[in-house]
C-alpha cells in the first residue's frame, strides 16, 4: 500500500484523526468547509468519518 504525502504546514491549524486505516492530518479549513456545506463530506474517507463520529459519540454520552 501506497501513501500521498502532502505537506500541509501552511495549512495549520490541523487535527490529526487516528483511523483504522492510519493516521490521517486534515487541516481545520477543510472540516470547516465540509460542516459548511462547501465540500461533500464524501472528501474524507470512511474510516476518518467513523472515527469522528465515534469521538463525537463518547462527548456527547458522558
Amino acid at each position: 500500500m501506497t501513501a500521498s504525502i502532502h505537506d500541509i504546514a501552511d495549512q495549520r491549524p490541523h487535527l490529526m484523526v487516528v483511523a483504522s486505516d492510519g493516521a490521517h492530518v486534515v487541516p481545520h479549513a477543510l472540516m470547516q468547509s465540509v460542516i459548511d456545506g462547501d465540500k461533500p463530506a464524501s472528501i474524507l474517507t470512511e474510516p476518518v468519518v467513523q472515527r469522528i463520529i465515534e469521538e463525537w459519540l463518547k462527548q456527547v454520552t458522558e
